[in-house]
């Protein structure tokens, strides 16, 4: 999620990074006093909470008859996300959000279940139903005040829990948080988070100081059974590198190459179309997610009574399809491998330099992006190809875009341009992928900066894509 142009002053779900680093190196709720009768009679009200609201069963009676789908929000806003002011009229973005699912809630068709932590009052787990006058919308499980929001083990134990009591015929998973695309930031000598410069990765705690690492995203989807849609509402997580570690247990993987803004989705609209569209195929999903992108923006942010334009924001949007990620190995070698024996030292510079790049590690004093590691893959093929001189490296540069818009990327959208820098959106394909950064020389301090070592990803085990960015880092320098 993601600042504004400084003109607007927007706030942020996206982070001072670099900046921060200075370049240094409980239980859950039993209620066993109530008898079965107690709580069977509790659900006259549709299952949630109101007038009735001290009841907090354990765990539902019995698993609910199998639905057409069952919605899963981790929502991890113990950090910033919970509480932040945008002209003194906006901010509660969690708050925002749940209130959205709640004017929808949980239907015959569709269960949203939601594991909900906030700052300074940990985390709860429940079923949201429609808020009315009898009912605040919240069916509370479970409550646990000193929750680890940012524990991959947590996501896991939530998800089996919703999949066992709310059965579905298809799985979404949401992970609502901020994101740092691959980078598992090294939290030893720093603080964790947001606000004052800190660090943050996917599902960030800032009072547990714990967040959900790169490869722990394959283990979460690993342990907890297949999901038919996979969504990062999160900055910078549609790269190459996180797909390829979730690749064989997802349907559809949604998320933003860029930043994010922090209002987050339309959840109303989202579960308003999944309970109109229950049997929707993954590109009906799709393009949901682009038109409620291209929506948005065009329309505006939402502050009060007004919406701020968004004309100068720049942002992306994207669904791949998992399945395809087993090919890209393949089509990255080729594409490195042309480029690196036909000595293309002239093209890389200029892909290097004029390819679209996301946010920086330091956005707020970097506007030329020149710590700015995560490339447009699609976009920097082609600049590298029509600058190429062999045929070798351009067929690879073509072959390797043509299996990113047909075959990996379903539905890809960029709005908008970065003025400072050149970069129209509009030239996106829908998959980041690390590159050398635009600096000449890095400095070394900033390697202490990764706790998980780029060559330990699955992709750079897989691909020689790793071998390629120490080339055309020597490419760079040079």
């Amino acid at each position: 999620m993601k600042k504004t142009a400084a003109g607007l002053a927007l706030f942020t779900a996206s982070f001072l990074f670099f900046n921060a680093l200075s370049l240094k190196a409980g239980e859950p709720f039993n209620l066993n006093s109530l008898n079965a009768e107690d709580i069977q009679n509790s659900s006259a009200l549709g299952g949630q909470k109101g007038i009735l609201d001290w009841i907090k069963p354990d765990e539902p009676a019995k698993p609910a008859a199998a639905k057409e789908w069952t919605v899963m929000v981790f929502m991890n806003a113990k950090n910033d996300l919970a509480d932040s002011a945008l002209f003194g009229l906006a901010g509660k973005w969690a708050e925002k959000d749940l209130a959205e699912m709640k004017k929808v809630g949980t239907t015959d068709k569709v269960n949203v279940v939601v594991d909900y932590g906030t700052a300074g009052k940990g985390a709860k787990r429940l079923l949201v139903g429609k808020k009315s006058l009898l009912s605040n919308g919240e069916t509370v499980y479970s409550q646990d005040p000193n929750a680890d929001m940012g524990d991959y083990k947590r996501v896991i134990e939530f998800a089996k829990w919703a999949k066992t009591n709310f059965p579905a015929k298809k799985y979404m998973l949401i992970l609502w948080n901020h994101g740092l695309g691959w980078i598992d930031p090294n939290l030893q000598n720093h603080s964790a988070g947001t606000g004052t410069g800190g660090n943050k990765g996917i599902l960030f705690d800032d009072e547990t100081k714990n967040y959900v690492r790169t490869k722990q995203l394959g283990e979460i989807l690993r342990a907890s059974g297949y999901m038919d849609v996979f969504v990062m509402n999160a900055c910078l997580m549609q790269m190459a590198e996180v797909a390829y570690e979730v690749r064989d247990n997802a349907g559809l993987i949604v998320a933003s190459e860029e930043s994010m803004l922090a209002y987050g989705f339309d959840y109303q609209k989202l579960l308003g179309f999944m309970n109109t569209e229950p049997a929707a195929t993954n590109e009906r999903i799709s393009d949901f997610f682009i038109n409620w992108q291209k929506q948005f923006f065009s329309e505006g942010a939402p502050v009060g009574p007004i919406h701020i334009p968004l004309g100068s924001i720049t942002a992306t949007m994207s669904t791949v399809r998992p399945q395809a990620l087993n090919e890209l190995p393949g089509y990255l070698n080729a594409f490195a491998g042309a480029v690196m024996e036909n000595n293309e030292t002239g093209a890389v510079k200029i892909a290097i330099e004029k390819a679209v790049r996301f946010s920086s590690l330091d956005p707020k004093n970097d506007k030329k992006k020149m710590l700015a590691p995560y490339v447009d893959l699609y976009d920097f093929a082609a600049i590298t190809g029509a600058n190429a001189a062999s045929r070798a490296a351009r067929q690879a540069a073509e072959e390797l875009m043509g299996f990113i818009k047909s075959g990996l990327v379903f539905r890809s959208v960029g709005l908008n341009a970065d003025s400072e820098n050149g970069y129209d959106y509009s030239r996106v394909g829908g998959i980041a992928i690390n590159m050398t950064m635009k600096i000449k020389k890095p400095p070394p301090q900033l390697a202490d900066i990764y706790e998980t070592k780029y060559s330990d990803l699955e992709l750079s085990q897989t691909s020689q894509w790793d071998e390629f960015m120490v080339w055309t880092d020597k490419v760079w320098q040079n």
